[in-house]
């Protein structure tokens, strides 16, 4: 009988050991991986960094494009509430100032051009006859 329990304690000692090896294995494969991902990473992140700097630049011209734009809005914005209102137009602000004749002028020109032009346009459909509608045809 002892002899059967020294064999057990040594099949589980056996087993035991045969464990602790294939986890040992397991582990050392997990740690290889996990290092070759490292230095993947490693090498997207040098690839991605020109990139991102580009894209930051880029994002920094855009936000003073759109700042230069909110500008000009909100300049355009108080010229015609001056205008509603009726404010004097002297001393009240750079972007309060009156439209030019020769502003005028020319807005005026360019819508003649554009009618003009539309004058101009091909009008394809006057050679047929008109089609009566569905509703006719049935009376």
């Amino acid at each position: 009988m002892v002899m059967a329990v020294e064999l057990k304690v040594a099949d589980f000692t056996q087993r035991l050991a045969d464990q602790l090896q294939t986890l040992s294995e397991v582990a050392e494969a997990i740690t290889f991986r996990l290092l070759e991902l490292e230095e993947r990473l490693a090498a997207q992140e040098l690839r991605l960094e020109p990139l991102l700097e580009g894209h930051a630049d880029s994002q920094g011209l855009l936000a003073d494009d759109t700042e230069l734009r909110l500008d000009d809005t909100e300049d355009r914005l108080a010229r015609l509430e001056g205008l509603l209102k009726g404010i004097e137009n002297q001393g009240v602000g750079r972007h309060l100032r009156p439209v030019v004749a020769s502003q005028l002028a020319h807005a005026q020109e360019a819508q003649q051009e554009s009618f003009l032009d539309d004058s101009l346009v091909e009008q394809p459909f006057l050679d047929e006859e008109e089609q009566p509608f569905l509703d006719e045809l049935s009376a």
